[in-house]
């Protein structure tokens, strides 16, 4: 619990707004491992004007060029460490500025909201947890465990140069973390039928991923002849069956969540949901139909990029198709691979597999000290909503921590009414003003607990 005689005093949301507002103007893109790095230096030269008490206070380290590590000195540093992250890089607002109320760099405050490309992922984060610091700094906190601050460069497009960095810096100083928080879950109302008002999750697991190259060759010609198998009609139909015959589900990892939530939901719900026994195959069969939990259920495999042809009048002897691949926790690549090839079974049509993730390692204990300090820190800032985990279906940053750390978990304290004002990677990403005080409290609130245990 956080000492009850340490007074936070939370900047206005004006206040942090502006200072927000200023490090969106930072066009941390990632495009590829080649991007420029001057927005990123820009970057860690206002955070180093925004926040005096947190670069005079802390050791901070530039690891792999672009990515920092603050390291804030526990009183007892024998004790195993604990980790905040964040990512400093944003995707790219994919047409400028069309079909943005505001530019897509601006950091605009107006109409209650601050807008910009990268605001919920996850700058926002990123400055809140630095504003949290220097709230700790100013009320004379001192943790008694170490507090790493990391935030990688490149997690858009892998974290392979960031966060995989930072993690192999900490494990070769023999250093292990007792807890480790990052993006994935929040705060949201609409998400279970049944349940009316918000919903916070914790992301206690997350997928990994896999790319993989589908390429069908037939012979070239003319158009007006075309033959009985041309490339584009051997990988559609290829495209066609893996959509038809999905990989199998498992209630596995949605079961903690239905454990969770149950005492909340109506009684016909619960009496459904608490003889998984008698109606796992029934649930599996509804949710598969529910985009968001059927990525919960199985690997998902999704085609993303179709290439092939150069001319409207000419067959083309190529047709490529890039498939984007989520697999369950504890599942490798092979058994997804042999799954594609099964399915596909032409001949006419290569698989490969271009690149992958570590495979995520099955989720530990939620039963633990640090998820159960979480959930308290959440009810004390949120109030008595439901808390539940849930699988995360996306990737993070907090996969490569994975090694030197068992309590991996991946919360962002950002509330949304409904799971549709989630404008992450979309036109007009934003959040209210009001939202910020709740981002820094929560942080430092967390911080100050996790810090002192």
């Amino acid at each position: 619990m956080p000492s009850p005689d340490l007074k936070l005093t939370i900047p206005p949301d004006l206040s942090i707004a502006e200072r927000l507002g200023v490090t969106l103007r930072c066009q941390t893109v990632s495009f590829d491992e080649n991007s420029p790095p001057d927005p990123f230096l820009e970057l860690h030269a206002l955070l180093e004007r925004l926040y005096p008490l947190v670069h005079q206070s802390l050791k901070k380290e530039v690891i792999n060029d672009l990515s920092l590590l603050y390291t804030w000195e526990g009183s007892q540093p024998d004790l195993p460490a604990i980790a905040f992250l964040a990512h400093q890089d944003v995707v790219p607002a994919a047409d400028g500025d069309a079909g943005w109320t505001y530019p897509a760099f601006s950091g605009m405050l107006a109409d209650g909201f601050i807008w910009g490309r990268g605001v919920i992922d996850m700058k926002s984060q990123l400055v809140t947890l630095l504003e949290a610091v220097e709230v700790l700094l100013q009320a004379g906190f001192q943790p008694k465990r170490t507090i790493y601050l990391a935030f990688g460069h490149d997690e858009e497009i892998g974290g392979w140069h960031g966060a995989l960095e930072i993690a192999r810096t900490l494990k070769e100083r023999g250093i292990r973390l007792d807890a480790l928080m990052d993006e994935g879950g929040g705060v949201a109302g609409g998400m279970v039928p049944g349940l009316q008002g918000l919903i916070a999750t914790i992301a206690y697991a997350e997928k990994s991923f896999a790319n993989i190259r589908l390429e069908a060759v037939a012979r070239a010609g003319h158009s007006s002849m075309p033959g009985q198998t041309g490339a584009i009609g051997v990988l559609s139909r290829a495209i066609a069956r893996l959509e038809q015959n999905p990989m199998p589900a498992s209630l596995e990892f949605v079961q903690p969540t239905i454990q969770a939530l149950l005492p909340r939901l109506p009684l016909p719900v619960r009496l459904v949901f608490g003889s998984l026994w008698l109606t796992g195959g029934l649930l599996k069969s509804l949710f598969s139909r529910e985009p968001a939990i059927n990525a919960m259920l199985r690997n998902t495999i999704a085609p993303t990029i179709l290439q092939s042809g150069y001319k409207s009048n000419v067959l083309p002897e190529k047709a490529s198709a890039v498939l984007n691949c989520r697999l369950l926790p504890g599942q490798a690549v092979d058994q997804l691979l042999d799954h594609i090839r099964t399915v596909i079974n032409d001949p006419r049509i290569t698989v490969t597999c271009l690149d992958t993730s570590a495979p995520s390692k099955r989720p530990g204990s939620i039963q633990t000290p640090w998820y159960q300090d979480l959930q308290a820190r959440i009810a004390e800032v949120y109030g008595s909503l439901p808390i539940c985990p849930i699988l995360m279906v996306g990737a993070s940053d907090a996969r490569h921590y994975q090694d030197i750390c068992a309590c991996v978990y991946r919360f962002q304290p950002i509330s949304f009414q409904k799971p549709q004002d989630d404008r992450t990677h979309g036109v007009d990403e934003r959040i209210e003003l009001s939202q910020l005080p709740v981002m820094v409290e929560f942080n430092a609130r967390l911080m100050q607990s996790w810090g002192s245990r």
